[in-house]
């Protein structure tokens, strides 16, 4: 969704109305992705019959996921992409992605500020911008696609391939009777 509001952005006169909706939806989407690469690295380490000092259980692992802070989700995708029993090839978050995910988080460490024009309750409650930024929104909108395609088409399609593997290999040999 971001790209393509991203793309009628770019394609047609600029509106002050686009950017925050889609700065919103790229780091939606990052979040969602960082979520399911997270469980989906669980899931094959524990097949592999993971017992590290790391608690990878179901409960642990939501528990971890209830947090909308992408740095610590992206250090905890490192973290697991690190664990025994997953292919290595280029299996990190690079440092250029790692740029970009920082400056999503310091703008937005809580899942709100692009998501609600005010926040907290009562007298807490408070401009969720209250300062006016200029970026280059044509530059950071290609900035920020960057890590999601990564995430998703990068890491994504290598873990999805690599779970099917390791599911298609364990039905295989309960099949040959091992």
């Amino acid at each position: 969704m971001a790209e393509i509001a991203a793309r009628h952005w770019i394609a047609r006169e600029p509106s002050d109305l686009l950017p925050i909706p889609i700065l919103y939806n790229y780091r939606n989407s990052i979040e969602l992705t960082l979520k399911w690469l997270i469980r989906t690295a669980a899931r094959c380490v524990l097949r592999k019959g993971y017992s590290g000092p790391e608690d990878l259980s179901p409960a642990k692992l939501e528990e971890r996921l209830r947090t909308h802070n992408i740095r610590k989700l992206a250090d905890c995708l490192n973290r697991y992409l690190a664990l025994p029993d997953l292919p290595k090839p280029e299996q990190r978050i690079d440092p250029e992605s790692w740029k970009q995910l920082n400056w999503l988080d310091s703008e937005d460490a809580t899942g709100e500020t692009f998501r609600y024009a005010v926040v907290g309750h009562g007298l807490n409650r408070a401009p969720a911008r209250p300062v006016q930024q200029n970026v280059n929104f044509y530059e950071q909108v290609n900035e920020l696609h960057k890590p999601a395609h990564l995430l998703w088409g990068g890491c994504a399609s290598h873990l999805d391939v690599y779970e099917d593997w390791q599911v298609e290999c364990i039905e295989e040999m309960r099949t040959a009777g091992y």
